[in-house]
């Protein structure tokens, strides 16, 4: 991801965290241990990528028209409408086939969830230490 991206990522989530007051973590306290901490959910059940951070929930949950035909999974989160936020990818499949997928209307959410079916991807949110989400980790 380019610089420009994660500075326009760290500037939004700033702006909506100064604005909306919520729990980020849906946990009470915090995390002791310092350092970054990764928010577990569901893989692919009802709780993929659930969050209590409402910018970042918002965000997932907006629907979009999209048409994508011949993605790879190094091409697949520089597209619109998910290229807005900042993917930590390891292990991403090679050699594997194409996701072609067409919807009038889906949510970022949903969208990423076929993707993560379709190449078979853990697909978690890494927090900063105060559990404030700062990028999707994806990992073939």
């Amino acid at each position: 991801m380019k610089f420009g991206k994660t500075l326009l990522l760290t500037a939004t989530l700033t702006f909506f965290g100064f604005s909306v007051s919520c729990e980020t973590t849906g946990k009470k306290g915090g995390n002791n241990r310092g350092g970054s901490e990764e928010a577990p959910v569901d893989m692919i059940g009802p709780g993929f990528l659930k969050t209590d951070y409402e910018p970042l929930a918002k965000w997932l949950d907006e629907r979009f028209e999209i048409n994508y035909k011949y993605m790879t999974p190094a091409l697949i989160f520089d597209q619109v409408p998910l290229n807005d936020i900042f993917y930590e990818t390891s292990n991403l499949p090679t050699n594997t086939a194409t996701f072609n997928f067409s919807s009038a209307a889906i949510s970022r959410r949903d969208l990423l969830k076929k993707i993560a079916q379709h190449w078979n991807l853990k697909m978690t949110f890494s927090n900063d230490q105060s559990g404030t989400p700062t990028a999707v980790k994806v990992e073939g």
